[in-house]
């Protein structure tokens, strides 16, 4: 199986986190769902300025080192359906989508351009059904 650049930030993710619960203890499915965690797709970037920066982003494949995932919306949609089981769960109503999977406890937000292209800006862990998706958004900083 190929290795998608959403389960490259994923997995870094999981390591940076897997790292501190070394030093705080393990964290249950219940803790991360009570307390969702998440991060930005590039290290250092705020989130909501990953977002406006994606804007304007050539495809991945296209760009160098240090960008966000940006690729087709058919391409984005089937790596997070393959790679975590994420479903589209909602949009903060204008050009922002969160993807959650219940099975895998984890979350995506993805900014959805006009031009059939999509960027992945944050994903975090914790992700459950029935949790009101502004938590996700707002727990990266987008609120909603």
């Amino acid at each position: 199986m190929t290795q998608t650049p959403l389960r490259s930030l994923l997995a870094a993710g999981l390591i940076l986190l897997a790292t501190g619960a070394a030093n705080a203890g393990l964290t249950s499915r219940q803790e991360n769902a009570a307390q969702p965690r998440g991060w930005s797709a590039v290290a250092g970037i705020d989130p909501r300025e990953l977002r406006e920066i994606a804007r304007h982003l050539p495809l991945s494949d296209q760009a160098g080192p240090g960008q966000p995932w940006c690729d087709r919306d058919a391409r984005i949609a089937a790596s997070l359906r393959h790679d975590f089981e994420e479903e589209r769960v909602a949009t903060n109503g204008r050009d922002t989508a969160l993807w959650g999977s219940v099975l895998m406890g984890t979350w995506t937000v993805v900014l959805e351009r006009p031009d059939h292209t999509s960027c992945v800006i944050a994903s975090g862990i914790g992700y459950r059904d029935g949790t009101a998706p502004s938590a996700y958004f707002t727990r990266v900083g987008l609120n909603g």
